[in-house]
């Protein structure tokens, strides 16, 4: 059985048992609470049109918390034609993951290069250095 354990709200640093969330129960109340407000303004046919700045000017939430319930699957941004958030890298507007698909490929083939690069580093650094070896085997022999 898994028992709760006490750790520090994400949002204000106040102590609570955790269970389910890494919230505190207040914030936990003010982010659910946000959602409601946001969920009801966007189910609003007039409103599927806005933007992330439009919708967080209109609901008092903030763009942060917006993107956050976007990037959580708690509002399917697919829905909205002008709903996204921007990459954590370039500024461009997604509505999924952290990085656009640019930026992750970019990303992708710099890992992988670099990764190349080290194991090749390392494979080398393994090899028996035979030309030393035969230099000091010879020198040791006369």
């Amino acid at each position: 059985m898994h028992s709760n354990q006490l750790e520090n709200c994400v949002l204000c640093g106040r102590l609570y048992l955790k269970s389910y969330t890494d919230f505190c129960l207040d914030c936990y109340k003010e982010i659910e609470a946000d959602f409601k407000k946001v969920d009801a303004f966007i189910k609003d046919e007039a409103n599927r049109e806005a933007t992330l700045e439009e919708l967080s000017e209109a609901t008092d939430v903030s763009e942060k918390r917006i993107a956050d319930f976007i990037r959580d699957g708690r509002i399917y941004g697919e829905d909205f034609p002008n709903l996204g958030y921007p990459c954590a890298h370039c500024g461009t507007v997604i509505k999924r993951q952290v990085l656009c698909n640019s930026c992750y490929e970019q990303f992708s083939s710099e890992i992988s290069r670099t990764l190349k690069r080290d194991k090749l580093a390392d494979e080398i650094g393994r090899q028996p250095q035979q030309r030393a070896g035969k230099y000091w085997q010879v020198k040791q022999d006369k």
